[in-house]
């Protein structure tokens, strides 16, 4: 019998999730971010899965698009026809671990890079590791990797392209507009944030900016960020740039 009908015939008998008194089998993905060229040797990439606790665990990886919205959560949609992952579904016995092969088959000229997400989700399936006990519900693992599909010379170009003042929940706010107009996404590292205003100008960094920290913006995408409004910065209009961490 393959995996596919093994995990689908184990699926028929156990249902919905698991109670179990115990943590549920857990798996590690490696790595969590990976990049790939559209055609060539670079197009095939491995991850690799990990069941590191001592019940068999069964998981499911699949390939999503991913946009993202102006908050900075994704919109992801299927990429079945733009990837081969094999396996697609595994089981791991305690200790064991198993390669992933990730082929992109997508469109191989890309002016821009093109995101997307690996999701390798821990299925509620009962391998026999333990019995079902108590109430608790299991609690499944679910690992998130960002893929990269990147053409050569793709270079991020992150401007501010709108700031102002709003007002939520009574407290007076910067409201920022940060757009990607580059091929390629980029990691708001180091940000300083300079505004001038009625006041003369203000460069924020650090806790000041945290908002902006670490954040993601992706190729062709905007954001839209908070930030307290500084006192001294004054009433009325806005301007603002940002520099980033070399």
């Amino acid at each position: 019998m393959s995996c596919r009908n093994l995990l689908a015939a184990l699926a028929a008998v156990t249902g919905l999730l698991l109670a179990s008194a115990e943590p549920a089998a857990a798996f590690r993905l490696v790595p969590i971010e990976m990049e790939f060229a559209p055609t060539g040797r670079g197009a095939t990439q491995v991850f690799r899965v990990e069941n590191d606790r001592n019940e068999p665990a069964a998981i499911e990886v699949r390939m999503m698009a991913r946009a993202m919205e102006a908050d900075g959560a994704d919109r992801l949609a299927p990429a079945d026809e733009e990837f081969v992952v094999f396996p697609e579904q595994i089981v791991l016995m305690p200790g064991e671990s198993q390669s992933v092969r990730v082929q992109y088959v997508g469109k191989p000229a890309l002016e821009a890079e093109r995101a997307y997400r690996l999701i390798a989700e821990q299925l509620p399936i009962d391998l026999g590791g333990g019995g079902a006990q108590g109430g608790q519900v299991r609690l499944l693992v679910r690992y998130v990797a960002s893929v990269y599909v990147m053409p050569d010379g793709a270079r991020p170009e992150v401007r501010v392209t709108g700031a102002g003042a709003v007002t939520e929940g009574g407290q007076r706010l910067v409201e920022l507009t940060v757009e990607n107009a580059g091929t390629s996404h980029q990691i708001l590292a180091g940000p300083r944030l300079t505004l001038s205003g009625p006041g003369g100008a203000i460069t924020l960094e650090g806790d000041a900016v945290a908002a902006l920290s670490g954040e993601n913006v992706l190729a062709g995408t905007r954001r839209r960020f908070l930030l307290p409004w500084p006192p001294d910065l004054g009433e009325g209009p806005v301007t603002a740039s940002l520099t980033l961490a070399q």
